[in-house]
């Protein structure tokens, strides 16, 4: 385990527990195990310290190496300051339309499903080694809940056909569940948290993760459907006062992107070579590269900010235009 890249003396019980139970049974019933590893352990010193190894691992090399583990961080990171002023008049435009309590929240989601259409290379799944494309965009939105002790999620299923008035619907719907703790589903999937202590946890998250993410095996026990997470998650975290955070993708949620929408502040901004004072929100964006190189990415990037920029260009009165 690793903290800011630093190894962690520890591991999980279940290892350590089969590693005492070895100890144990050499100590009291066989030595075979002790001996045949301190022969085994003999050779592999006389091999590397004895032999050319040791004259290019210095002792500052060996000590980097006992320190730092291999770099296993897919992650690429994206930034940047979003004027929200015409988005701002376009929801303004919306609510009166529908008269729904649409926000920016829900139009980052929007511009996110539109974003997706024709990125087939990025929209898809890691299964058994090797990248599916998905036949659907989905779009997955992080929910706090019990008051921010827990976390639910909502996912808009086809986001790259349905309106920002759709979007407002089915997210309100679902926020109001979690928070008054009635949603079923969530309910059904932190249950085992509650009481399973967190090294069976480790090994469950696989499995419970791996089945519906990777290999499209709904677990209606656990609450977990085909593809839980879709294809993008999008968060806010400027309702927790950060003006921005780069969010991790959790590894079993197996998407290729998630989109983190930070606190709007009034800043300086130059327009037409005149500097005014905007709202400016920061967006953050993280890449998964096991899914996508840098070309991709930043294509799909471009296609995002374009839109966010300028949704009177890309989005018709239906929601419902694809970004060109």
């Amino acid at each position: 385990r690793r903290v800011h890249g630093i190894k962690q003396q520890s591991m999980n019980p279940f290892f350590a527990i089969a590693l005492l139970s070895f100890l144990i049974y050499g100590l009291v019933i066989d030595g075979t195990y002790f001996k045949i590893y301190g022969v085994i352990l003999v050779a592999y010193i006389l091999l590397t310290q004895l032999g050319n190894l040791s004259f290019f691992n210095s002792k500052t090399k060996k000590g980097n190496i006992a320190t730092w583990s291999s770099p296993n961080n897919p992650h690429l990171r994206a930034y940047f300051q979003w004027d929200t002023s015409n988005a701002e008049a376009y929801i303004e435009r919306k609510r009166k339309e529908t008269n729904l309590p649409v926000t920016l929240t829900h139009f980052v989601g929007v511009c996110a499903g539109k974003a997706f259409v024709g990125q087939e290379d990025i929209n898809g799944r890691i299964s058994l080694g090797n990248y599916i494309p998905k036949d659907r965009i989905d779009i997955s939105f992080l929910i706090a809940c019990e008051n921010g002790r827990d976390v639910g999620s909502c996912t808009v299923q086809n986001a790259d056909k349905k309106g920002i008035g759709q979007f407002c619907q089915e997210l309100t719907k679902t926020s109001k569940s979690l928070k008054t703790s009635t949603n079923e589903e969530h309910k059904t999937r932190g249950f085992p948290l509650g009481f399973l202590p967190t090294f069976m946890i480790e090994v469950a998250l696989f499995f419970v993760g791996y089945l519906p993410s990777c290999l499209g095996i709904p677990l209606p026990c656990f609450g977990m459907k085909k593809f839980p997470f879709g294809t993008c998650i999008v968060t806010s975290v400027g309702t927790l006062g950060y003006k921005y955070a780069y969010a991790p993708i959790p590894p079993f949620t197996n998407v290729p992107m998630i989109i983190t929408i930070g606190m709007s502040t009034k800043r300086p901004m130059v327009i037409n070579n005149e500097i005014k004072i905007r709202n400016v929100i920061d967006i953050t964006i993280t890449f998964d590269c096991r899914f996508t190189g840098g070309n991709m990415a930043s294509e799909l990037y471009q296609k995002l900010v374009s839109c966010l920029n300028d949704p009177e260009k890309h989005l018709d009165q239906n929601d419902q235009k694809v970004i060109n």
